[in-house]
């Protein structure tokens, strides 16, 4: 069962460990706006792929929050074809948390997209998060084998101290039967004695009785 739990704070620890390796090694390099037919393309190059949060409150104000993600010393902000961009602010939240403020004209229409620095791009809130789901899935996978693993270990333990109790009783009860065996044995011996001895009393009596008529 030691080892069971070992396995579980192992995969734990390997979970969160990787986790935060990613958070420390993830960082926000530029920002680039990109004027496209009806508003603009929204390009972040980040290290690795994060959460992206998209709101806006009006059709010419844009709200990012990045999570799992920090700035580099200087963040690089591109401009393609957008010459009207009125600001561009990153704001850090926390260690790993930014916010990215962006007031052009129809910039609310845009579509965001996590360009990755091994050149992987996919536009926020379209890519399905395939490789997370699969990393969730196989930590959850063997959670469920050791499960099913001390589930089984527990019950063969279970039947084995069943079997040591029920051995331990029958043991228990052949003792007692052994003693009460013996007990009966010698109080039968001790009648046995009893009974010898008033027979040769009697003998004895009658001995007499025939001497002392023969005399």
């Amino acid at each position: 069962m030691k080892r069971i739990f070992l396995l579980f704070g192992f995969f734990i620890l390997l979970a969160f460990t990787s986790q935060s390796v990613d958070a420390k090694a993830n960082f926000l390099h530029t920002i680039t706006l990109e004027k496209n037919n009806t508003s603009y393309n929204v390009i972040l190059n980040t290290d690795s792929v994060t959460s992206v949060t998209k709101k806006h409150a009006k059709s010419n104000e844009l709200i990012l929050e990045l999570n799992g993600v920090t700035s580099s010393d200087t963040v690089n902000a591109i401009y393609k074809g957008s010459n009207d961009i009125e600001s561009l602010v990153v704001e850090h939240l926390s260690s790993n948390k930014l916010r990215v403020y962006i007031t052009a004209e129809n910039i609310a229409a845009s579509s965001i997209i996590l360009q990755t620095s091994d050149g992987v791009s996919s536009i926020v809130g379209e890519k399905f998060p395939l490789d997370k789901v699969l990393w969730v899935a196989f930590v959850f996978g063997i959670f469920g084998v050791i499960f099913v693993a001390s589930k089984r270990i527990s019950e063969s333990e279970d039947r084995i101290l069943i079997k040591k109790d029920i051995k331990d009783r029958e043991i228990a009860m052949y003792r007692a039967y052994r003693k009460q065996m013996a007990q009966n044995e010698y109080n039968n011996m001790n009648k046995s004695l009893r009974m010898k001895s008033m027979m040769k009393k009697i003998d004895r009596k009658i001995d007499e009785r025939l001497m002392s008529s023969i005399r």
